[in-house]
C-alpha cells in the first residue's frame, strides 16, 4: 500500500508540473480531476483502514427464546385468554381447561390416601401390641416350662425314692421269709423235744420239770413262729403298698414328662408366635409404602388439576396461537408459543478466516434492513466451539479422498447491551448486519 501512495504522489507531483505548464481552461480541468482522484484515494485508504479493525457480515439473524406451550394433561379448553401478538407477564393465565375430571380425579386421591393413612395408623398400633402379648405368651411358656421340668424333677426323684423303699421292702420280706423258716425250724424243733420230753416223763425217765421246759420252750418257738409269721405277712403288704406307691409315682413322673413336653410345645408355639412381630412390622412398611404411593397419587391429582391452567412460563409475545374453545387437546400438543422479546441476540456466520482476532467482549454495532439507517450497539459473546457444519443434521464427509477447502463458517454469539432493544423493535429472524470491532 505504501508503494501504491509513493507511486500515486509521483503521478501526482507529474500532473501538477504538467498542471503549471497548461492553458488556464486546461488547468482547471486537470484540477478537478486530481482533487477527484485524491477524494477516491482518501475513500480507498479510509475502507482499507476501516477493513482492518472491523470484520463484518450479512449471514447473520436474531435468535432469541421462544417457549412453545403445549397442553400437559388432556382436556377441553373452556377459555383462551389470550390473541395473537398480545404482550403477556409470566403466569398469565393462558388457557384454561375443563377441571371437572381432574377435580374428581384429586377427591378420590384424598380419600384414598386417608384410607391408607388409617391403615398406617392401625399396622402401626398393632405392633406394640402384638410384641407385648407374644412377649407375655413366651415369658408365660417358660414359666410353665420350668415349673413342669422341677416337677419332673421331683417326680424322678419321688420314683427313685420309692423304688428305693420297695427294694427295702422286698428286703425286709426276704428278711421276714427267712425269719419264718428260721422260727419254723426252731418250732419243728422244739416240738420233737417236746414229743421226746413227753416219752420220757411218761416212761419215768426225766422228771416232769424238764417236760415244763420243753411245753414252755414249744410255746415259745410257736408264739415266735406266729410273730415271724405277722412280720412277714406285714412286710409283704408293705412290699406291696411300695410297689403301688412305686407305680403310682412312675404315673406322675409320665405326666410330669408330659407335661414337659407339653410346656416344651407351647413354648415354641409362643416363640413361634414372636414372628407375628415381624409380620406386623411388615404389613406396617406396606402400609407405609401404600401412604407413600398414596400421597404421590394425590400430588399427582393436585398437579393434573393445576395443569388445567395453562400459564404463561415468562413475559414475552403470543404468536402462532393455534387453540380455540371447545377443543379436545392432547398431551403435548402446542397450542401457542411465548416470544421473550427482552432477551434476543445475534447468531452472526462469520467466515473462519476473519476470526482471527475476535474476541468476547469486543463492541460491535448491528444494522437491520427493517431499521435503515439504524444501529444497535452489541457486544461479542462467544464463539461456537465448532462450523456450523459440524453441527449440522448431515455433516460433511469425505469419503472419496478427493478434498476441496472450502471456507467454513463458524456461529459467533453477539448480545445487545442493556435498552437497546427496550421497544421490542428486535424479533427473532430478523436479517441484520453485525459489524465487529477489532480494536
Amino acid at each position: 500500500m505504501a508503494d501504491l501512495l509513493h507511486e500515486f504522489s509521483g503521478r501526482v507531483r507529474a500532473r501538477f508540473q504538467t498542471y503549471q505548464e497548461a492553458p488556464p481552461r486546461r488547468r482547471h480541468v486537470a484540477g478537478a480531476v486530481a482533487a477527484l482522484l485524491l477524494a477516491a484515494l482518501a475513500y480507498g485508504g479510509y475502507l482499507w483502514w476501516y477493513s482492518r479493525i472491523h470484520v463484518s457480515t450479512d449471514d447473520a439473524y436474531i435468535a432469541g427464546h421462544i417457549a412453545p406451550v403445549s397442553a400437559r394433561v388432556p382436556g377441553t379448553v373452556l377459555q383462551v385468554l389470550v390473541d395473537d401478538n398480545q404482550d403477556v407477564k409470566v403466569d398469565d393465565v393462558l388457557v384454561h381447561l375443563d377441571p371437572r375430571d381432574y377435580e374428581v380425579a384429586l377427591a378420590q386421591a384424598r380419600a384414598a390416601a386417608a384410607a391408607a393413612k388409617g391403615d398406617l395408623e392401625n399396622a402401626t398400633a398393632n405392633v406394640p401390641l402384638t410384641d407385648e402379648s407374644t412377649r407375655s405368651l413366651v415369658t408365660q411358656a417358660e414359666a410353665a416350662l420350668g415349673a413342669a421340668q422341677h416337677g419332673g424333677e421331683m417326680a424322678g426323684h419321688d420314683v427313685e425314692d420309692r423304688r428305693n423303699q420297695l427294694r427295702a421292702k422286698q428286703a425286709a420280706v426276704q428278711a421276714a421269709e427267712a425269719a419264718v423258716r428260721g422260727a419254723q425250724a426252731e418250732f419243728e424243733k422244739r416240738r420233737l423235744d417236746r414229743d421226746r420230753t413227753r416219752e420220757l416223763v411218761r416212761q419215768q425217765l426225766i422228771a416232769q420239770q424238764d417236760m415244763d421246759n420243753a411245753e414252755a420252750a414249744f410255746q415259745n418257738a410257736q408264739a415266735a413262729l406266729d410273730a415271724s409269721r405277722d412280720k412277714l405277712n406285714q412286710a409283704r403288704s408293705e412290699a406291696a403298698q411300695a410297689e403301688s406307691a412305686l407305680q403310682t409315682q412312675r404315673a406322675a413322673l409320665a405326666q410330669a414328662t408330659r407335661r414337659v413336653d407339653e410346656s416344651r410345645a407351647a413354648l415354641a408355639n409362643a416363640r413361634s408366635q414372636r414372628q407375628q412381630v415381624k409380620l406386623r412390622e411388615a404389613q406396617a412398611d406396606a402400609a407405609r409404602g401404600r401412604l407413600a404411593q398414596a400421597m404421590a397419587n394425590l400430588k399427582q391429582a393436585e398437579l393434573n388439576l393445576a395443569y388445567t391452567t395453562i400459564r404463561a412460563p415468562y413475559g414475552g409475545r403470543i404468536t402462532k396461537k393455534s387453540v380455540e374453545v371447545g377443543q379436545v387437546v392432547q398431551v403435548g400438543q402446542p397450542l401457542l408459543a411465548v416470544v421473550d422479546l427482552d432477551d434476543v441476540w445475534v447468531l452472526a456466520n462469520y467466515k473462519e478466516t476473519e476470526l482471527t482476532h475476535v474476541r468476547a467482549g469486543q463492541s460491535a454495532t448491528v444494522t437491520v434492513d427493517t431499521y435503515p439507517g439504524r444501529a444497535f450497539k452489541a457486544r461479542v459473546d462467544s464463539i461456537q466451539a465448532g462450523s456450523g457444519a459440524v453441527f449440522s443434521l448431515l455433516p460433511p464427509e469425505n469419503a472419496t479422498g478427493n478434498f476441496i477447502k472450502v471456507v467454513q463458517r463458524v456461529p459467533v454469539k453477539l448480545v445487545f447491551l442493556p435498552g437497546e432493544n427496550k421497544q421490542h423493535l428486535l424479533v427473532p429472524g430478523m436479517s441484520v448486519v453485525p459489524t465487529i470491532a477489532l480494536r
